[in-house]
Parts: structure tokens; sequence; C-alpha cells
């Protein structure tokens, strides 16, 4: 598809062009260009230039910023449904500030936090899915991180604190969770991913 201007464009350059103004001898700039083919060519030229660097500008891709895992990580304790910091090599379950569930599983589990402000106090943080990689993925998928989020959804069972199952996060149950966290609340405002300072 062909590059056009469009209308009200053209005719808007073209009305200011008629409005500039004229010099005491009649010559105003508009005459000076168009008194001389070669000024004509010059400003031609010109103009292709700026346009053509404008839109190399503006065709080129932006640059592509990378998840950052930090070295910490929040966890769930599902035994005092308090967040805690842990370290974001380990993948969970890990062991709790408040030791084992009560059939001596581990309960810290990975928690994805959130919350509607940049700079959130403790109060302002929810936890908007628990994570832990799938014993039924890969060995080497269940180290993916969110750098590469179609792997980490194959190596990850994710749940709301409130659920009981565990499903694949490339699920369309699990998918129907995480896309809960793109949609804004009703102040119109959307969730932003937090890390432990």
């Amino acid at each position: 598809m062909a590059f056009r201007l469009p209308d009200w464009f053209i005719y808007e350059i073209r009305h200011r062009l008629e409005r500039l103004p004229r010099g005491s001898g009649g010559l105003g700039i508009r005459d000076w260009i168009n008194d001389n083919p070669l000024r004509i060519g010059v400003a031609v030229v010109l103009c292709v230039l700026v346009l053509a660097l404008v839109f190399g500008l503006a065709s080129r891709p932006g640059p592509q910023q990378a998840f950052k895992q930090g070295r910490k990580a929040w966890f769930y304790d599902q035994n005092t449904e308090e967040l805690f910091v842990g370290s974001s090599k380990k993948p969970g379950p890990i062991a709790a500030p408040s030791g084992p569930l009560p059939n001596g599983d581990p309960a810290g589990f990975r928690a994805r936090v959130y919350s509607y402000v940049l700079n959130p106090r403790e109060s302002e943080l929810f936890v908007g899915f628990l994570e832990r990689p799938d014993p039924d993925a890969d060995a080497n998928a269940s180290d993916a991180d969110l750098t590469d989020v179609p792997e980490w959804a194959r190596a990850k069972l994710i749940r709301r604190v409130d659920d009981e199952q565990w499903v694949s996060a490339s699920s369309p149950g699990g998918r129907k969770i995480v896309q809960r966290l793109t949609r804004p609340n009703e102040q119109g405002q959307t969730p932003i991913y937090q890390t432990p300072k």
C-alpha cells in the first residue's frame, strides 16, 4: 500500500504557505524559492530527506526490554496466609517461616504479587496467583522463568489463593487467571507486577 498524505494535511500546508508574509519588494520566501528551479529542487530534496528520517525512526522497532528476574521473590505461606521473601532461584514450594503443611509438605509457594500503584505499601499488595513447577513437565522446562513466557506456561501449575485445584498455566483455566490480571479494575487501574525490595 502506497503512502499518501491526507487531503486535510495538504490543504492545511497550502493554506499556511499562501499566508506567508511577502517582503517589501514583493518577494517572500515562497516567491524566492519559486524564482529558481535549483532552489525548488533543494527544497524538495530536504523535504524528502526529513520525511525519510521521520519514517525511518518511526518504523524502527522499539527496544526489547527483557523481564528482569530479581534476586528475591515473593512466596506465600499457606499456614499464615502471609507473604514472605525468598530466593528467586527457588521455584517452590519451599519451607515457610510457619513450618510445613499438616501433611508435611513445604508451605511456601511462589507468589506473583501485584499492586495498583507504582511504589506500594505492603497493605496495597495482592497475590495475583500462586505457582509451582508442573511435575509432568520436562526437567529443563521446570526452571523456566517469565523471560520466556510460553516455556514458563508449559512448565508451571498456577492457582488463585482461594482456589483448591492447580491448573496448567497454558490451559484455558490458567490463561483465564493470568488474563484477569491484565484487565483494569473499577477505577480503571491496571495491576502492576511487584518484586520485593
